[in-house]
C-alpha cells in the first residue's frame, strides 16, 4: 500500500517519531505539543463589588445644636400676657401729709371780717380731715386748707383760701378732744364779708364752706 509522502509526514502518523536531522541542524525545533490549558478567569476584568448602601457608609447626622432663645424676640402674640397688678388703692387720711402754710401765696382777712358761732359734732375721722388740709393739684381744685394747731387746750383752727387768689374766704375754729379719740367740734367761724367776696352774707359763707369740705376734704357739716 502505497503511503503519500504528506500522509506519512501528518501529525497522527508521526506519533513520538523523534524530528529530524535535519531540522535538528537547520536549528529548527518542530512545536512542542502542551498539554491545553484551561481558561482562567482574569482577575482585572473581575466585577468590582456592589458598593455598599449609602445608609451605612455615611454617618447619622448630628442632632442640631440647641440654639439659644430670646424671649424678647419672640413675636408679640407669642408672648404671654402680661399679668394684671392690682391698681395702687387711693390713699386713706392717714397716708396724707399735712398741708403747710406756706405752700402757695396767700392773704390775709381784709379790713374788718365777719364772725359768728356754729356748733357742729364732727367724728374723730373728719376732726384729722380738717387737720391734714388740702393743697391744689389741678386747676379745678379751687382751694387751698390748711390748719394751725391744736394748742394745749386742743383749739384748732383751719383757713380757707382761693388758690388762684390768695384771697383768703374763712376760717373754722375747732375744738378738739387731744387726749381722747380725738372728736371735735365746729365752735365758729370767721369769713370775708368785704367788697371783694361781693359782700358775702353768714348764710352764703355756711353754705361755701360746707361746699368745700364736701369737695376737698369729705367731711360733712350737718
Amino acid at each position: 500500500k502505497k503511503v503519500s509522502i504528506f500522509r506519512r509526514f501528518s501529525r497522527r502518523d508521526r506519533g513520538d517519531t523523534p524530528p529530524s536531522p535535519f531540522l535538528m541542524n537547520q536549528g529548527i525545533r518542530p512545536p512542542v505539543q502542551r498539554a491545553p490549558r484551561r481558561l482562567q478567569r482574569n482577575r482585572s476584568y473581575a466585577p468590582a463589588p456592589a458598593p455598599a448602601p449609602v445608609s451605612l457608609l455615611t454617618p447619622p447626622p448630628s442632632p442640631p445644636e440647641k440654639s439659644s432663645f430670646d424671649s424678647s424676640e419672640a413675636p408679640s402674640r407669642y408672648r404671654q400676657p402680661a399679668r394684671n397688678h392690682p391698681s395702687t388703692p387711693p390713699h386713706s387720711p392717714g397716708s396724707r401729709e399735712r398741708v403747710v402754710p406756706n405752700a402757695l401765696l396767700t392773704k390775709p382777712f381784709p379790713g374788718n371780717p365777719q364772725i359768728t358761732s356754729w356748733n357742729i359734732f364732727l367724728p374723730p375721722s373728719q376732726i384729722y380731715s380738717l387737720y391734714l388740709g388740702h393743697a391744689p393739684q389741678e386747676m379745678e381744685d379751687k382751694w387751698f386748707i390748711y390748719s394751725e394747731g391744736p394748742d394745749q387746750a386742743g383749739k384748732l383752727k383751719v383757713h380757707f383760701h382761693r388758690s388762684w387768689t390768695g384771697i383768703k374766704v374763712a376760717e373754722l375754729f375747732v375744738v378738739m378732744d387731744t387726749k381722747g379719740e380725738g372728736a371735735g367740734k365746729i365752735v365758729g367761724i370767721k369769713w370775708n364779708g368785704g367788697e371783694d367776696m361781693n359782700w358775702m352774707s353768714e348764710e352764703e359763707a355756711k353754705y361755701m364752706i360746707r361746699t368745700a369740705c364736701r369737695w376737698q376734704l369729705n367731711v360733712h357739716l350737718e
